[in-house]
């Protein structure tokens, strides 16, 4: 909405600041409906891989898509090349059942009680260094387009990831949330044990039919081997063709307990001590944490 005066409203402050992965207005004027899916996860807890699975899922098995963005939009996401009306209008014209992926606390995200939603949630320690390899791989100019600064050291990614704190305020906002007929919550650590399951479970929840072809076919395109053999669709994550990130390294590693390589027993026991002080007990045991 627009002024008489030519200005933009103020928002409430709910829907955070202006950052460039995160636009406030979409948020604020978006208009949810009740077939829509969110994948509302902290960053580096599988997002991509969620939703490179809802979108198997609802095609009975697509390779053709440039990028899963394209498919799977980010709702909060800026567009450079686009105002957030013309991304709200984008938005629009999707076809039912959307999907959009986003990093947003419960708080932020719009139609809460009224879309679907499917979180998947993964171990911080793991998070941690996915991010600071994830961060690693970004070539230089994303890095200046992103504002985020490439770590001198591990250590110190640490420091930045725990000062951040978005784990920690994703997992705590969405807790209460866990037992709502609307929410799916699903674990990294069992989708890596037994995605045909949680495929049952997905399917299960949104009252989708799918055939036991069309299952077979999206557990072969969301497998870890079939993404990373098609890293160049899961790494190209705005309307340009100009890599983000260096060729082959977007889809890593994806492994459960994979910290332990890297982390020192210090910083694990930092990671967890923090998850310990706010988290709910429920909620850390059914974390495995």
């Amino acid at each position: 909405m627009i002024t008489s005066h030519g200005e933009t409203p103020a928002l409430d402050p709910r829907w955070g600041e202006n950052t460039p992965t995160h636009d406030p207005q979409v948020l604020a004027h978006f208009e949810p409906r009740h077939s829509d899916i969110l994948i509302t996860t902290a960053p580096k807890s599988g997002t991509t891989w969620m939703q490179q699975i809802l979108h198997q899922l609802r095609s009975g098995g697509d390779t053709h898509f440039s990028s899963i963005n394209d498919v799977v939009p980010w709702l909060e996401k800026p567009n450079a090349h686009q105002t957030w009306q013309q991304r709200l209008q984008q938005f629009a014209e999707l076809p039912d059942p959307r999907i959009f992926k986003t990093h947003c606390t419960a708080e932020q995200t719009p139609g809460i009680d009224r879309v679907n939603i499917i979180l998947s949630s993964r171990d911080p320690r793991d998070c941690c260094v996915s991010m600071y390899h994830h961060i690693l791989n970004m070539t230089e100019a994303t890095r200046a387009q992103t504002g985020i600064p490439y770590p001198p050291s591990f250590d110190q990614h640490v420091e930045q990831w725990l000062a951040g704190g978005a784990w920690y305020r994703n997992i705590k906002s969405w807790w209460p949330y866990y037992d709502h007929t609307n929410v799916l919550w699903l674990r990294y650590q069992d989708m890596k044990r037994d995605l045909a399951t949680c495929m049952t479970q997905i399917t299960d929840f949104l009252k989708w039919q799918i055939t036991a072809e069309q299952k077979a076919r999206a557990l072969e395109y969301s497998s870890f081997e079939w993404m990373k053999q098609h890293d160049e669709k899961f790494s190209r994550q705005d309307s340009t063709d100009k890599p983000l990130f260096k060729p082959g390294q977007f889809i890593r590693k994806g492994e459960v307990g994979s910290h332990q390589q890297l982390m020192t027993a210090e910083q694990e026991e930092r990671i967890l001590n923090q998850a310990h002080q706010c988290l709910d007990k429920d909620c850390l045991r059914f974390l495995e944490l």
